[in-house]
């Protein structure tokens, strides 16, 4: 029942007045023993048990704010002498079954006691509506934020999209007139890596071994376009296989690798991509060989986008970061959390 969620109150308030019901009956000439000056309270105090729900129930109705004070005040004025009067005469007569006595009833003590209460159980009650207010109100703003950030990473994602498919169709375009052959395998990966997109389009996270094959699927690609002289080469630690990665974050790193470091000179190029752990952080680097690439390239468009969606998806915790490599090219480092799926959907927990 919904009093019940009043008892515990209620009944602390009796144990705390018992001495004061003994002293009561002491001074007009009753002497009860303690346990049952304990009953005679808990009894008064729980004539309240029927009321505070509906108290309750008022003081939602009609709050106490400062557009609404006036009409309110003339409802819950005449309320509070009326649950006043009410509850003094339940509390008496309950008194008068225990004790056998009738105990004066109506004194300034009790009449100003219970008008008390009554406001306080407003108090009690108008506060508990605000922060339920308040929580449903942090609810939805957590909802709104939630999905802003999933619309943001839609939209970057779809960015992407486009762009890697008409870098991808431009290449298969000019390998047409070299070699159709390798353009129809070209055009069969594409097919392949679409419909690998196509599965995670509602994901955003996903393993790093899955993330790899997507990634090896484009890879065929650059390899059929740049024939021989492309070698790709990815060394991946055994324990980061399972840690989560953002889809498609690799691909526009070894894309940007390939274009100005493969395909920025004449000869064998290399490209590598290497993984390891480092604490509690996951560290992927994309390396090439190349002439090093220059300062323009930070304001890419795959490179924008993949700045945007880590700050998206970790906030501040996630770095990316273009350095000279050693003995020519340029390593893009990626610093993400180190998390595995289990800890992501235990984190997504509210």
């Amino acid at each position: 029942m919904r009093w019940a969620r009043y008892l515990v109150p209620f009944t602390l308030l009796g144990l705390l007045f018992t001495s004061q019901v003994w002293v009561d009956y002491a001074y007009a000439g009753h002497r009860l023993t303690w346990p049952r000056a304990m009953a005679v309270a808990l009894a008064e105090w729980y004539a309240w048990l029927p009321a505070a729900p509906l108290v309750i129930w008022l003081s939602a109705r009609l709050p106490l704010e400062r557009r609404r004070w006036p009409v309110s005040l003339a409802v819950h004025l005449p309320a509070s002498l009326l649950c006043t009067v009410l509850t003094i005469l339940v509390g008496t007569l309950a008194a008068r079954s225990i004790t056998g006595v009738t105990r004066p009833p109506f004194s300034f003590l009790q009449v100003h006691l219970h008008f008390f209460t009554y406001w306080a159980v407003v108090a009690v009650g108008y506060a508990a509506d605000q922060l339920r207010l308040a929580r449903e109100r942090e609810r939805r703003t957590l909802q709104l934020e939630a999905q802003l950030a999933q619309a943001q990473l839609q939209a970057l994602r779809m960015k992407l999209h486009p762009h890697f498919l008409f870098n991808t169709l431009n290449a298969i375009a000019a390998l047409m007139r070299e070699d159709v052959e390798a353009a129809d395998v070209m055009i069969a990966r594409l097919s392949d890596l679409l419909r690998q997109a196509l599965d995670t389009a509602d994901i955003h996270e996903v393993p790093l071994r899955r993330e790899l094959e997507f990634l090896e699927t484009y890879l065929e690609i650059e390899r059929a376009r740049a024939g021989e002289r492309l070698t790709t080469r990815l060394a991946p630690a055994a324990d980061t296989l399972d840690l989560l990665v953002p889809t498609l974050m690799l691909q526009p790193l070894v894309e940007n690798a390939i274009r100005h470091g493969a395909h920025a000179r004449p000869g064998p190029a290399l490209v590598e991509l290497r993984t390891r752990r480092d604490g509690e952080r996951l560290v992927i680097e994309v390396a090439d060989d190349g002439p090093g690439a220059p300062a323009a390239v930070r304001a890419g468009h795959g490179l924008r986008n993949t700045e945007a969606r880590l700050g998206s998806l970790y906030g501040t915790g996630a770095e990316l970061v273009l350095t000279a490599r050693p003995g020519g090219g340029t390593i893009a480092r990626l610093v993400i959390p180190a998390r595995r799926a289990a800890d992501a959907l235990e984190g997504a927990q509210p």
